[in-house]
């Protein structure tokens, strides 16, 4: 008595096949995650970078636009100006 026929084998080596595709794509599909994961780090590290630069810069850009405007404040309110050069006297400190 045979214990399979011939359709039961090639339905075994059909799901056989079915198997062995379907692991190697879950294998490959597993790698591209880690390697997009990877990428992802990198990139929320790059935008933590830049926000923080970005911070510095606006308040580097809230420094200077202060100094210009309390030199607008005084030249308009105060009518004060710089002095012509040959009043400016440079003094050097005693070493």
């Amino acid at each position: 008595m045979q214990w399979f026929h011939r359709s039961d084998l090639w339905l075994s080596i059909l799901l056989a096949g079915g198997i062995l595709v379907t692991s190697i794509t879950v294998i490959e599909t597993a790698y591209q995650t880690r390697q997009l994961y990877s990428a992802l780090q990198d990139l929320r590290a790059e935008r933590d970078r830049l926000t923080i630069e970005w911070g510095r810069l606006m308040l580097e850009r809230g420094a200077v636009s202060a100094d210009m405007r309390i030199d607008a404040m005084a030249r308009s309110s105060l009518s004060l100006s710089a002095p012509p050069m040959d009043d400016v006297m440079l003094l050097e400190r005693p070493q």
